[in-house]
């Protein structure tokens, strides 16, 4: 077999549950003294920089180097995920606060556009105008999920008025849950299934596993929708046992013991590794007062995990979409409200 069912427990780090690291507090690094003072002067230095202009080498202090280089090791090796906290946000704007959220981003890797206004940091918002059907342009649920980029970030600026819990969640744990209490499921998952991120775009000519074991690392790409538009193009429906094993996958993703939920406070940032942890965020409701607001990062990184070239091919294809200006995906009425049924579906996978 070219991608062999991983039959055994997955025992390192990355396989946490909420439990087993007390919730958002097992993913907490806290900025001290040291790298608050740092960033005053980085800031200075940078002032007559547009956030997305500042450069690593612009960016970098003594304790910043050793934060971010703990950052990046627990992402890649670790837990795989870190939420940094202990900013001041009291005296920062909305730019300087991208600022130094890209600036400590550009420690990682490098970052990516993320639609065809080739935004560097997206705004993740409700938008009215919408006609790509992005979820993260919608105020609906989006259950746990993977993305493109293989690290991924999330900054906190406002919350909405109700709503807007974020979650992360080890997909290497539901591996671990779903191989002792549903082993049958993990065929399908390792099959996986064809991908297309938009309908003018080429359905893949292999399947795209859902989870990969390349000489025993496991990693994973869930992301519902790209076997969905695939599903559409060539006409059919998804096969059974995948259906079967995604429904799964959600169940066990949703459980409190499982999946870390938490809100995202003004000033946070959380930083995971996109094939290894997966996120999700419960419907909101904004108020003129109370506009949700968070800041987005795609990175792109040059020496990351062993996986499977496909599980980055749709971020390549997007980079050089979104150079271009164009749409990079498009759900059409999949992931709308004039969907229905298929909309919620999909928000709760």
């Amino acid at each position: 077999m070219m991608n062999p069912v991983f039959d055994a427990d997955i025992n390192d780090a990355m396989a946490w549950t909420s439990a087993s690291i007390g919730g958002k507090a097992g993913l907490e690094y806290r900025l001290g003294d040291a790298e608050r003072s740092e960033l005053q002067a980085l800031l200075a230095s940078t002032d007559a920089s547009a956030p997305t202009a500042v450069r690593r080498d612009a960016f970098t202090a003594p304790a910043i180097e050793r934060f971010m280089a703990n950052v990046r090791n627990e992402i890649m090796h670790g837990k795989g995920a870190v939420i940094i906290s202990g900013l001041d946000t009291n005296a920062l704007d909305l730019e300087t606060f991208q600022r130094i959220y890209w600036g400590l981003g550009t420690h990682l890797g490098t970052g990516a556009p993320q639609s065809y206004r080739n935004d560097l940091i997206g705004f993740v918002q409700k938008e009215e105008h919408n006609p790509t059907g992005r979820g993260y342009l919608m105020d609906i649920e989006l259950g746990s999920h993977a993305d493109f980029h293989e690290i991924l970030s999330l900054a906190g600026w406002q919350r909405a008025e109700r709503g807007g819990v974020s979650g992360l969640v080890s997909a290497l744990a539901i591996h671990n849950i779903m191989r002792e209490e549903h082993p049958e499921h993990l065929t399908a998952l390792y099959e996986g299934y064809y991908h297309s991120g938009r309908p003018q775009q080429p359905v893949t000519s292999d399947k795209i596993p859902c989870y990969a074991n390349v000489n025993g690392t496991v990693s994973c790409f869930y992301h519902p929708m790209l076997p969905m538009v695939a599903a559409r193009q060539r006409g059919e429906e998804l096969p059974a046992p995948l259906k079967a094993a995604m429904g799964c996958f959600a169940a066990i993703s949703r459980r409190p013991d499982v999946r870390a939920e938490f809100m995202l406070e003004r000033g946070e940032m959380m930083f995971w590794h996109n094939f290894v942890v997966l996120h999700s965020r419960t419907a909101f409701e904004d108020s003129p007062a109370h506009k949700r607001l968070l800041l987005r990062l795609w990175i792109d990184v040059a020496d990351g995990r062993a996986m499977p070239a496909s599980f980055t091919e749709q971020a390549r294809l997007m980079n050089i979409a979104h150079a271009r200006g164009e749409t990079g995906l498009d759900y059409g009425d999949l992931f709308t409200p004039a969907a229905g049924a298929t909309a919620s579906e999909v928000a709760r996978q």
